[in-house]
């Protein structure tokens, strides 16, 4: 069989030209969330046999420029950061600029790091409050599939939302969760007083 080398050239180029396409859409993997960069807190996904639950953590201030990552960061762990839900939760905090960065960031987490079923909270401040929230009132059914036992919000924005009440009540949450998946049912009042 002979092949034509115009229609051959032409049809490689066609290739060529498709997968750069795909490429540069993110066909093949690479979404922004993949780089740790992206994120204010991103903790460590190998530990999920220890840790027995997520929270997802959006803060008032979204992403606005490179300037203002070093208070967001100490901001995000000051609330959520460096021990606060240590053996109680993994935190991941996304840079976001507004409701699609949310959705692709969470898209990245559940596609990535979440395992069926796993408990996970949302907790949000002010405006990143209001999108989690948002995003929360338009895919419930689908949260609690996946595992979404608790969510915290305040409109209000300030150091000290977050407080070791909220721990306590996240990991009453994820026992309650916990509880309901072995036994199917609901868990006893009291049992964790």
């Amino acid at each position: 069989m002979k092949i034509d080398g115009n229609i051959m050239s032409s049809a490689i180029r066609s290739l060529s030209l498709a997968l750069s396409a795909a490429v540069l859409a993110g066909c093949f993997g690479q979404t922004p969330y993949d780089y740790a960069e992206n994120w204010v807190i991103r903790e460590d996904p190998v530990r999920t046999f220890v840790i027995p639950s997520d929270v997802i953590y959006l803060q008032n201030d979204l992403y606005t420029s490179v300037k203002r990552l070093p208070q967001m960061t100490s901001y995000a762990n000051s609330e959520v950061g460096r021990g606060r839900f240590e053996g109680v939760a993994r935190v991941f905090s996304p840079l976001i600029v507004d409701s699609k960065d949310l959705e692709k960031a969470l898209d990245w987490y559940f596609g990535t790091h979440h395992e069926k079923g796993r408990p996970f909270v949302f907790i949000g401040e002010g405006r990143g409050g209001e999108l989690l929230r948002a995003y929360e009132n338009e895919n419930r059914k689908s949260l609690v599939k996946k595992g979404l036992v608790a969510s915290f919000y305040t409109d209000a924005a300030g150091k000290g939302f977050v407080t070791d009440d909220m721990v306590k009540a996240v990991k009453h949450a994820v026992l309650e969760a916990r509880y309901k998946a072995v036994w199917n049912r609901d868990m006893p009042k009291g049992m964790l007083d």
